[in-house]
């Protein structure tokens, strides 16, 4: 049997999409809404951004590692009410 090596010329282009970047322009009005209100969430964010601007290609994962990467990640868990009344 023959073994077919790859060629590093066609490794040039994969087959499969290599991602999508966020542009510095996207990245600031991620800053600028991540400051507004540090706590809101990434899925919200998301919404945000969908209803303001165009298409802007950006997923919840990119957010999320944005912010942390900012310090502007939310704490772990669900959010709490400030005035629910814990159970016993």
């Amino acid at each position: 049997m023959h073994s077919i090596q790859s060629n590093p010329v066609d490794d040039a282009s994969p087959a499969f999409c290599a991602g999508r970047k966020v542009t510095e322009m996207h990245k600031a009005l991620l800053w600028q809404l991540l400051n507004d209100d540090p706590t809101c969430p990434s899925r919200m964010v998301l919404d945000t951004i969908a209803e303001t601007q165009g298409q802007i290609a950006v997923t919840l994962r990119q957010i999320n590692r944005l912010r942390k990467a900012w310090g502007l990640n939310r704490g772990k868990g669900r959010p709490r009410r400030a005035n629910a009344p814990k159970k016993s």
